[in-house]
């Protein structure tokens, strides 16, 4: 798998550059509880929303579960979607699919409002106007349907893999595209570890403007342990996330080629019934969270302050397992 991606890499920064941070809207996160605890979940993933964060976590469900999520980011700028619905056909393996809608609406459109009285194309507010009649409104959207399979493939280890489909559309522009992740898990005792690698042969969004962006690989590694405390389940994880864009000094760690960021997190869950949950992501998100189960309905909440100027983000998803 890694020759693949090593050969296919190398055949497509032949005839590509890749767009720095082209996929960060792949990166936002699903779910209440592992946005609860900072996005610190590969090592965790044990659901419907391991599609997401971890392919090879799918293996460990039992039931078909279905979740939805709304998320309102940025005080309500950003609205961000996500259902997911999971099934185990086998013993042995998973299946998942997921969709995700991200969208800004209403966004002043104003070029065909803009007099240029003086024709230097430059907007001057004493000689030049708009006509707020002639103002329209337009939205954005990027919309990712994720295809995954999670197989045990033996007691302890298990791996999977995702399809993902991406459809962005920005007024009269939009852009598809195809990318593949791959992941594994594993556990002894109370820790686990995981890895996934995702956009493994970089993944290639094609605009009918003629322009491609070329989403570069990414790895997440991330180790959790679970201890016993008390009545309940204390569960610390951090993950490890390289990107091989080149970010710089906007990475914990950068280098022209490699960057290194981290989530943290970690959750108290008391009598299987109900969990906080705080964490610190890489984007120096400090989140909060809380989780309640009842019976075969999960419900998750979480908070994530960004900075004053953007506001509080706000998530809440639900999750059905179904018998």
């Amino acid at each position: 798998m890694f020759s693949i991606f090593a050969l296919t890499t190398i055949s497509f920064s032949n005839s590509f550059k890749f767009s720095k941070y082209a996929g960060d809207f792949l990166n936002i996160g699903v779910g209440g509880r592992a946005l609860g605890m900072g996005g610190a979940f590969t090592s965790i993933a044990n659901d419907v929303t391991a599609g997401y964060w971890n392919p090879a976590g799918l293996a460990e469900i039992s039931n078909s579960q279905i979740i939805l999520m709304h998320d309102e980011r940025f005080a309500g700028i950003v609205n961000y979607d996500y259902i997911a619905f999971a099934f185990k056909p086998s013993n042995s393996y998973s299946l998942a699919i997921s969709l995700i809608r991200i969208g800004v609406d209403d966004i002043p459109f104003t070029e065909n409002a803009f007099f240029d009285n003086n024709g230097n194309g430059i907007f001057d507010p004493d000689v030049d106007r708009l006509d707020p009649e002639r103002f329209s409104f337009v939205s954005s959207s990027d919309w990712v349907g994720i295809f995954s399979l999670g197989k045990i493939s033996d007691g302890k280890l298990s791996i999977g893999g995702n399809v993902k489909l991406i459809y962005r559309k920005i007024e009269k522009n939009n852009g598809i595209g195809i990318g593949f992740d791959f992941g594994v898990k594993y556990k002894i005792s109370n820790f686990a570890i995981g890895a996934v690698l995702k956009d493994a042969t970089s993944t290639l969004v094609a605009w009918n403007t003629g322009r491609n962006e070329l989403i570069a690989p990414s790895l997440s590694t991330g180790i959790s342990r679970e201890f016993q405390i008390l009545w309940g389940k204390f569960t610390p994880a951090i993950d490890l996330i390289l990107r091989f864009e080149g970010r710089k000094r906007t990475a914990f760690l950068g280098t022209n080629f490699l960057s290194a960021d981290f989530n943290i997190g970690a959750e108290y869950t008391f009598k299987e019934i109900i969990s906080i949950r705080t964490g610190l992501t890489e984007n120096k998100e400090f989140t909060l969270g809380t989780g309640l189960k009842l019976n075969r309905l999960d419900i998750d909440y979480s908070f994530a302050k960004f900075n004053s100027e953007l506001g509080n983000t706000h998530r809440i998803s639900v999750k059905f397992t179904i018998i």
